[in-house]
């Protein structure tokens, strides 16, 4: 039985990489240089129309992105990751994703977000969208700025179905009653995990399991991007 559901953000949730589109967005707003973004713009092309996750991305998100922001006022980011939200995410959510949180929500079951994206930047989609909590990347912060570094391993693979597990034993619920979404390969823990796997957008080595295995694959990959907020209206949670 189904007791709750677990959402991967970046082509699940989200068109594309979402910390490449709060990248874009803090660049604007003269938080990082504009050309660290931009050497990302063809990896994230690929990625958003389904070419799967970018190579090495995961692994070089703490060597790409920590410098970037070392030193810099925590307080500033989680309020530049709420204007984010509040201002871009709508264009960004897959409608077909969205329609299966609304139907957990209206069912009554507490809905997770689980990303290898910093922590303000999922806190900040979680606020937006009405979800229970989110599992991100940890940077470590001393005296109120970023140091540089982390305070755990990156929420990603292995380490992401970990954290995961224990956040949702902290609420008393176990892995193996929730429905989890993903679109790559590389939450194969998570997903194999859970009581009813979901491949969105799946990656080629994903979608040969998801296959293989009987498991529901959505294909948003004809989704264009919400550009009206009121398209979102049909789900009452976010507004």
């Amino acid at each position: 039985m189904v007791r709750a559901a677990v959402f991967d953000l970046d082509n699940t949730l989200v068109r594309g990489s979402s910390l490449f589109h709060f990248g874009a967005f803090a660049a604007w707003h003269g938080l990082i240089p504009p050309g660290h973004v931009l050497r990302f713009a063809w990896a994230e092309a690929r990625y958003a129309r389904g070419g799967g996750e970018p190579v090495a991305a995961s692994s070089s998100l703490a060597a790409r992105v920590l410098p970037l922001v070392q030193g810099q006022d925590r307080v500033r980011m989680v309020r530049l990751a709420r204007a984010f939200a509040e201002r871009r995410l709508d264009r960004l959510v897959l409608s077909a994703t969205m329609a299966e949180l609304a139907r957990h929500k209206r069912r009554g079951r507490p809905v997770f977000l689980a990303t290898a994206s910093p922590q303000e930047l999922a806190d900040a989609v979680v606020w937006r969208l009405g979800i229970t909590r989110s599992f991100g990347t940890v940077a470590e912060v001393i005296d109120g700025r970023y140091t540089g570094a982390l305070t755990g391993p990156l929420c990603h693979g292995p380490a992401k179905a970990a954290r995961v597990r224990a956040g949702l034993a902290e609420q008393g619920i176990d892995l193996a009653d929730c429905a989890v979404y993903s679109d790559s390969v590389h939450d194969l823990p998570m997903l194999v995990a859970g009581a009813t796997p979901y491949a969105v957008n799946p990656d080629a080595e994903l979608a040969r399991i998801a296959r293989r295995n009987g498991w529901t694959i959505i294909d948003g990959s004809r989704d264009r991007y919400l550009d009206e907020y009121a398209r979102l209206q049909a789900y009452p949670f976010v507004l």
